[in-house]
Parts: C-alpha cells; sequence; structure tokens
C-alpha cells in the first residue's frame, strides 16, 4: 500500500479487510480450495497444508483450557460449526494474510459460499468480533 510504513502497514490491510468484509472472497487473492485440505482445530483456527491458520476478524471461545464450563461448551460448538461449514459442499476459499500472530501462526480469512466465516460464526453467536488488543473472556 502506498504511504503506509511499517506497523501501519498492518493496520492498513486489517482496515481493508474490515471495509470490504465479505465481499473479499470475490477478489484474485483469495484462493479456491479443497475442503479436504482444511483440518478445524478450534473455532478460530484451521491447519491448512500443515500450516497452522488463525482466522482473523473474530474470537470463538477456548476449548484448550477454558476458563469455565459455558466457555468449553461454546467452544465445542463453534468448533463443530465450522468444521461443518467446511464441509458444507459450499464453495471454500482462502485468503492468506502478511505476518504471523504471536504463536507463530499464519493469518487468514475463510470464506464459505463467498461469505466470511467471522460473519457466519458472530451472526450464530458463536464468536464475536475481534480485530487484536485485549480479549473478553467469555465466562462473566
Amino acid at each position: 500500500m502506498i504511504g503506509i510504513q511499517g506497523g501501519n502497514r498492518r493496520l492498513g490491510l486489517l482496515w481493508l479487510v474490515v471495509v470490504f468484509g465479505a465481499t473479499i472472497a470475490t477478489d484474485a487473492s483469495a484462493e479456491r480450495i479443497d475442503p479436504a485440505s482444511i483440518r478445524v482445530i478450534d473455532g478460530d483456527t484451521i491447519e491448512l497444508h500443515g500450516q497452522t491458520v488463525r482466522l482473523v476478524g473474530f474470537d470463538t471461545p477456548e476449548t484448550w483450557k477454558p476458563e469455565c464450563d459455558f466457555e468449553r461448551v461454546l467452544g465445542q460448538q463453534a468448533t463443530a460449526r465450522l468444521a461443518e461449514l467446511v464441509r458444507s459442499g459450499r464453495g471454500v476459499d482462502v485468503m492468506m494474510l502478511p505476518g504471523r500472530d504471536r504463536y507463530n501462526r499464519g493469518l487468514g480469512r475463510l470464506f464459505i459460499g463467498n461469505v466470511d466465516v467471522s460473519e457466519i460464526l458472530t451472526t450464530e453467536g458463536l464468536a464475536r468480533p475481534y480485530e487484536g488488543g485485549r480479549r473478553e473472556g467469555w465466562c462473566g
């Protein structure tokens, strides 16, 4: 991006993802993939071609070391729903983003039938919008 340097470059890319949301799946940077190449780890993390990818734009409850039973159950539901979406038979597209998260995972967006899974899971109450920084807990 012209005029965006260093750490501001990531913010600029994030701004583009937020502004264009689900429609970005039709962009040339999104790649159609075989659903069988995806292993769902949890509601916001997948493994693709041997690489762990943190899906951005949303946060789901933890399934590994949850803070309460509610978080564990909702996290399991989010994980199951993501797996169901991947296996749904609709087109699956992935858009890999530059950079890595603090756990050294790749960053990406996953689209099912041209709809960002962040939008689906958030609308269904299985996730919250998340654009980085401190996350809210799930255990009220």
